[in-house]
């Protein structure tokens, strides 16, 4: 017989096909996944794993898969490799080039770099950064390193057989920095000088096609080939690169993936039979893990392990499967019960496992042994087969002594000692009250076996003395209600006796029975489960919670209460068993709770971790220290782990959204965010969050407040996002932490900082602007008081300077024709007539300049109607005295301009001048004027037909006087201008225009 031929039947041997259920869960196209079939998985450095798929890449935080494809930016839909570097760069190796992800949103989180210029070399299958830092890309057309500044470098390698090309699949470095390729045409080491070596069958390698590479924790190097297994020499010591040794293909045909686990286990995934575990030892000893065991796939094309030390499958078309090595093992009716229904879970005096379920029939019971992989279902021992109590737990024992001892709807039996197997349709040797029911049976410490019984007469406790062989029913206690659904005994030798229904429950001393109830605040309903654990104290598992008797020895009863507040999952605790450890575990309505009485911390287990569902009926711990649960969907099995401090989760922050809009984060996820400002239209946050710790997601809760608006930090809670709606202007700091099922907090929160800004009227430009402008306003209204102080005070002085020239001018005259007429009057002559005449005509002169003034210097400014009506009635009395005719054309209605005073009073006083020029100078018979609105302006003229005059003499009759250059400063004070056109013997015309000015309130004013 060959080597191979003795290799081979060893292993078959050696291969453990167990069928339990593995606490598995699968994630596929449904939850999220962009693709079932699954190439390359890779956990970071913070806990994300990463899956490469066919139709793009795919990031799971431990609730929800966040997806990149094409849309996100990659050059093409299908992932093969994937980097995350010692600098925190994450690198996608797809059949287009390398990518490198980067935050941002839409298009814009991939950058593509192409290795080579044939698209073999640019289809991306493998990734690795050496010890040295330098990061080489594995494609299928050679090895490429990539330089500084993202160029490439293609790698020398032995030329491929005639034919195949250098297609490199997987990449791992050993422990001298050698890197060992994984292609379709054998195995090439490269080493750090450069050159590479070829190894193939022709070298005793299982194959030549190689699909995967993996270095081991302690150094060694393992391929997996198509068509087995291989254990390589990395040649660091001594030696060369080679085979260390083969282990056959019927591994599982092909070997597709190899990594190894926590606990030192090599998994392999294969092609066709699922995954094959080599156990830690360097032996030979494998484990088959099945579809039979929970696998959704037997094609594992990809394994990797998690921080929570659960190992992650990718399949070739059922997604991707989270494996929990540690969690509870479930066992069902394909691993040999013949019912998921399991009542009862018990260990013999030999240390066999055993469990009743229903039978077949569902009217008996089938007894099942363990044998240390799955169960054998054999018949009941007669009687308990076929007369089913409804009790449940501690319905079947073996005694001391060896006896069995069964509840039965047909009283209390006793079997002769037997292994467990031996039971299998065998008679009883005696049945005690056989037309009691019996619910419960106990075994206290001096072999007496206790049994709670229903019968018409009403409820009993009874106790066979192994002494006298006789059974006892005490009378002392009352027969309804006293059906007792649980026993215990503690270190003094008390029996304890918990009641069904109303509950209670009864200490019995060996002489008399005491009774506690809810005045002694025990808790609620019935009485479930009781516990003496190993240090002497009674746990009480009831409907109203759990309770805790430190010293149930003593006279005192004092009780610790737990509940829901305390942690626990349910109030409902039906089950209890202790581990090695201490801990004690409280089968629940919710699950599975591990309490640790030293502090009062509560892990809580769930379907999570791989616990049947259903209804807990019992608890058992064996001889190795398992514990078990029977439910009524299967009975599961947990391997305590060893205790050990969980580290403190670590939280990050993996989205933003405002308004529907996602912001840019980092696909590491982040711890801090800041500089984030929001417009008042965007008012509204939403914060998704997650953490990692040693243990399952699905346990952690987080606790948050938004500082700014929240003072106290929120009740934890299991959700991963929180909402921030209607926000109010103002600087805020969102604050997120973890908490694990050990009550370990995050070492620091996550946080993200972000202002909401106010509306733009409410922003420091804006009240600054604001501020300037009032201020300007505030300085021209200032300035045009000031302004119109000066014009009101330059008014005044024109005002007394007219008084004094017109009006004092004129009474020097009358003061001086008084006197001329005064002294004329003694001497008799005409003179005085003459000067009295005089006088009354400055008299009249000085009246109309006395009301040319109050007319000028009304309190209000008023339009052109004024101003018309003045011009009018001053020139009709001047002008038609004398017979000269006047025509005064004015604005259409709705025309009109603004005048102040000082404008007012001087175009009044410019036409007045006009006129009295032409009633005194220039002999006319016909006067037209004419006040027009004018681009931009204001323009009157007035014009006569009297006898003209040269523009470069003076006008007859002109005395010297002041008008005409009167007229021109006070057009040129209101900043216009005045034209005289005249010829001799053709009448003269004089036009003045005015600028317009347009004021605040948008009016035409002069």
């Amino acid at each position: 017989m060959g080597l191979r031929a003795i290799l081979i039947a060893v292993f078959g041997c050696s291969l453990c096909l167990r069928a339990e259920l593995l606490p598995i869960r699968s994630y596929t196209i449904a939850d999220g996944l962009p693709a079932d079939h699954v190439d390359r998985i890779v956990v970071d450095s913070r806990g994300f794993v990463w899956f490469c798929t066919p139709e793009g890449l795919s990031r799971f935080d431990g609730y929800r898969f966040t997806n990149f494809g094409i849309e996100e930016g990659l050059p093409h839909r299908v992932a093969q490799a994937f980097l995350e570097t010692r600098l925190g760069m994450y690198f996608v190796g797809t059949e287009r080039g390398l990518c490198q992800l980067r935050a941002g949103t839409g298009k814009n989180q991939f950058v593509v770099y192409h290795p080579g210029s044939i698209a073999a070399e640019n289809d991306v299958n493998a990734l690795l950064e050496s010890s040295s830092g330098r990061i080489w890309c594995g494609t299928s057309g050679g090895l490429f390193e990539m330089l500084d500044g993202f160029t490439f470098r293609r790698q020398v390698l032995p030329d491929p057989p005639p034919g195949w090309r250098v297609e490199v699949l997987a990449m791992a470095e050993d422990s001298c920095g050698k890197l060992w390729l994984a292609t379709t045409s054998g195995l090439i080491v490269v080493g750090k000088d450069g050159g590479s070596r070829r190894l193939t069958m022709k070298d005793g390698m299982p194959g030549n096609y190689v699909n995967a590479v993996h270095e081991g924790k302690n150094g060694g190097l393992w391929a997996g080939f198509r068509g087995g297994l291989a254990l390589l020499r990395d040649g660091c010591a001594t030696g060369s690169p080679g085979l260390e040794r083969a282990y056959p293909g019927d591994l599982g045909q092909d070997v597709l993936a190899v990594v190894e686990g926590s606990d030192g286990a090599l998994w392999l995934g294969t092609s066709t039979s699922g995954i094959t575990r080599l156990l830690p030892g360097g032996g030979t000893s494998f484990r088959r893990v099945t579809r039979a065991n929970g696998l959704t796939d037997r094609a594992i094309f990809s394994l990797a392990q998690d921080k929570a030390g659960n190992m992650w499958a990718g399949t070739e078309g059922a997604g991707a499967m989270n494996i929990q090595p540690s969690g509870f093992t479930t066992f069902r009716e394909q691993d040999g019960l013949p019912s998921d229904r399991v009542w009862s879970v018990l260990g013999d005096r030999g240390g066999t496992v055993l469990a009743v379920t229903a039978s077949t029939k569902l009217t008996g019971w089938s007894l099942n042994l363990f044998d240390g992989s799955k169960f054998q279902s054999m018949a009941a021992p007669k009687v308990f087969g076929e007369y089913r109590t409804w009790g449940s737990h501690r319905i079947l024992l073996q005694s001391r002594s060896g006896e069995w001892w069964a509840a039965t709807a047909k009283g209390l039996c006793r079997y002769a000692p037997v292994k467990a197997e031996g039971l299998a349709n065998k008679l009883p040797e005696a049945c005690y009250t056989p037309d009691r029911d019996i619910f419960q049976i106990f075994e206290d410490s001096k072999g007496g076996i206790w049994a709670a019984a229903q019968s018409p007469e009403g409820d009993r406790v009874m106790r066979w003395d192994p002494g006298s062989k006789a059974l006892t029913t005490f009378e002392e206690l009352p027969r309804r209600p006293l059906l007792v659904s649980a026993f215990a005994e503690d270190r003094q030798g008390n029996i304890w006796l918990g009641l069904w229904g109303s509950g209670g429950l009864y200490r019995y001393d060996g002489q008399r029975f005491t009774r506690f109830g809810v005045k002694d605040a025990l808790p609620t309903g019935t009485i479930l489960a009781l516990l003496t654990d190993s240090q002497g104290r009674l746990w009480i598992g009831a409907d109203g919670g759990l309770a805790l008797l430190e010293n149930p020895g003593d006279g005192a009863f004092r009780l610790r209460i737990y509940h829901q507040a305390n942690g626990l999952s349910s109030n409902t605790v039906r089950a209890l068993v202790e581990d090695k450890q201490g801990y004690i575990y409280a089968a629940t309505n919710a699950g599975v709770d591990r309490l640790n009485p030293q502090t009062g911390h509560i892990k809580h287990f769930s379907t999570a971790d791989g616990l049947a569902h259903g209804v807990a009926k019992s608890a058992f711990r064996d001889d190795a220290g398992n514990l078990w649960f029977a439910t009524t969907q299967g009975l599961s099995r947990l391997v305590p782990p060893v205790a050990r401090p969980l580290r403190n989760p670590a939280v990050l922050i993996t989205a933003l959204q405002t308004a529907g809009a996602t912001l840019p984060v980092s696909p590491r996820g982040e711890t801090s965010i800041g500089r984030i400002e929001l417009e008042p239209s965007r008012n509204q946050l939403q914060v998704e969050f997650v953490a990692f710790s040693d243990e399952p997601e699905a346990n952690l809760r987080y606790a948050y407040k938004l500082e700014g608006t929240d003072s106290e930090w929120s009740a934890p809670r299991a959700q991963h996002l929180v909402n921030y709606a209607a926000l109010e202007a103002g600087t805020y700091r969102f604050l997120v932490k973890a908490i694990n099922s050990d009550g370990l907090e995050s070492a620091a929160p996550a946080e993200v900082d972000f202002t909401v800004l106010p509306p733009f009227w409410r922003r420091w430009w804006f009240e600054g602007l604001a501020m300037l402008v009032l201020v300007s306003i505030m300085y021209l209204l200032h300035s045009y008081r000031v302004s119109q102080v000066v014009s009101l005070e330059r008014m005044r002085t024109t005002i007394a300077t007219d008084l004094h020239d017109d009006i004092g001018a004129s009474l020097t005259q009358i003061a001086i024709l008084s006197e001329v007429a005064r002294a004329g009057v003694s001497r008799e002559d005409r003179l005085p007539q003459e000067s009295l005449q005089r006088v009354a005509a400055l008299a009249r002169e000085l009246v109309d300049s006395m009301s040319d003034i109050v007319w000028s210097i009304r309190a209000a400014p008023d339009g052109l109607d004024s101003l018309v009506r003045r011009m009018r009635e001053f020139a009709l009395d001047l002008l038609v005295s004398q017979g000269i005719d006047f025509e005064l054309r004015t604005p259409q209605p709705g025309e009109s301009v603004h005048l102040s005073l000082e404008a007012r009073r001087h175009v009044f006083l410019m036409f007045k001048e006009c006129i009295h020029n032409v009633s005194r100078h220039s002999g006319c018979k016909t006067v037209k004027a004419e006040i027009k609105i004018v681009e931009r302006g204001i323009e009157f003229t007035v014009e006569d037909d009297g006898r003209g005059m040269n523009g470069l003499e003076n006008p007859p009759g002109w005395s010297g006087g002041n008008g005409i250059p009167g007229m021109r400063r006070r057009a040129e004070t209101l900043g216009g201008t005045i034209q005289i056109v005249s010829q001799p013997g053709e009448g003269c015309t004089v036009s003045i225009r005015l600028p317009v000015r347009r004021g605040a309130f948008a009016k035409e004013r002069v």
